[in-house]
């Protein structure tokens, strides 16, 4: 009597396995059909696009947000990083009129004084090679009265059949950190043709 019991329950326990399993790959299966869709009914935007009255660019501003911090943070143990905070910004296309929201930031990165400011930029820009982050532009500046190298990056949508926009979502200003003294080994210098 004791063994039936025994096999009754060894039976159940299998069973209850089992359905776990089961509903365990249905949800699986559940997430990735979700998944798949959203993917699928998201088109890349275009801006020549005069059916749409807003294009709203935050996720792709974050995500361009997250790409260049992790590729500060690289550098944390030789640079220190200040970010303003994010500001979001609206604009009017002339075409359609329809508006664009994206948001940006101003990021102040100290480097040590061994370090050409140019050279910590032209490092950030290898680093962002293969990334969905463009490089914008970039010159001499001011940053709280000090001297001070710009270097602006953004992101690029689609605006007609071969033609892009950019939209600034990261400045960051390089400046000189006094007190700042782990020497950079890997900063490149820059050579007068460049």
């Amino acid at each position: 009597m004791q063994d039936s019991n025994r096999s009754h329950e060894s039976k159940k326990g299998g069973l209850g396995i089992f359905i776990l399993f089961i509903l365990i790959l249905l949800l699986l299966a559940g997430a990735a059909g979700v998944f798949y869709a959203s993917r699928t009914q998201e088109k890349p935007k275009d801006l020549s696009d005069t059916t749409v009255k807003s294009f709203d660019l935050s996720e792709e501003s974050k995500m361009a947000h997250r790409i260049v911090d992790d590729i500060l943070l690289l550098k944390r143990e030789n640079w220190q990083l200040r970010d303003s905070g994010r500001r979001e910004h609206r604009d009017l296309l002339e075409v359609s009129g329809a508006d664009v929201v994206w948001t940006d930031r101003e990021v102040a990165v100290g480097v040590p004084v061994t370090t050409e400011l140019d050279g910590a930029s032209l490092w950030v820009q290898e680093h962002l090679q293969n990334t969905d982050v463009k490089y914008i532009n970039e010159q001499k500046s001011k940053w709280h009265g000090m001297e001070a190298w710009r270097l602006d990056l953004g992101i690029a949508v689609k605006s007609g059949k071969d033609a892009e926009r950019n939209f600034t979502t990261d400045t960051i200003f390089f400046f000189h950190h006094g007190n700042m003294n782990n020497r950079d080994r890997d900063i490149p210098k820059r050579t007068k043709e460049e």
